[in-house]
């Protein structure tokens, strides 16, 4: 059976990823700062781990087979993504495993393309873009150097905060559980 770790458990992409994952008959090592994860995470292996701690995250992800990195801390916090994004390239180096990260259009800047494809250049106008591509880069040399493949899934947001109230929630899932996805429009009139 193959086994995923899930570092940021705890919050709400994280849980989502975790369940996921469990429900498709996959491993799963919940790892979270405290070792405790929410009762949605029935089957998950519940393990400590302080991204923020090299050896540790390497410890909480010894034997695993894909990392997925949801770790993301409070906006104010931003600045321990880059130190977080080198200690999870440890834990995957150190486990020859591939690692998984939802990726951001903060990339782009404000204001942002219309049309974004692979070869949309960054163009990061705050902080948080810029430390966003700083991790993305990291990402480019570790796969580049043969360490560590990244797979990047990028969107404009995806769960957020606490509880419900992105526009993931309110629009695109707002109906999921009835069979329905739903797909917004940009709103811009079409030429």
């Amino acid at each position: 059976m193959t086994k995923i770790a899930i570092l940021g458990a705890n919050g709400r992409l994280g849980r989502v990823v975790a369940k996921a994952f469990i429900d498709a008959g996959f491993d799963v090592r919940a790892v979270t700062r405290t070792g405790k994860v929410p009762a949605e995470l029935k089957g998950a292996t519940a393990v400590a781990g302080d991204a923020l701690d090299r050896q540790s995250l390497i410890r909480a992800t010894q034997g695993v087979d894909i990392v997925f990195n949801g770790l993301n801390p409070i906006y104010t916090d931003w600045g321990k993504c880059l130190p977080m994004a080198e200690n999870v390239m440890a834990a995957c180096r150190a486990n020859n495993a591939p690692h998984l990260f939802p990726g951001t259009v903060y990339n782009y800047g404000s204001p942002m393309p219309r049309v974004i494809t692979e070869e949309t250049p960054f163009h990061p106008t705050t902080e948080k873009g810029r430390i966003r591509c700083a991790m993305e880069e990291l990402f480019r040399r570790e796969a580049d150097a043969g360490r560590v493949r990244t797979i990047l899934l990028r969107a404009g947001d995806f769960f957020g905060g606490t509880g419900s109230g992105s526009w993931f929630d309110l629009v695109v899932a707002a109906k999921m559980s009835k069979g329905n996805l739903h797909r917004p429009r940009s709103g811009r009139p079409r030429a």
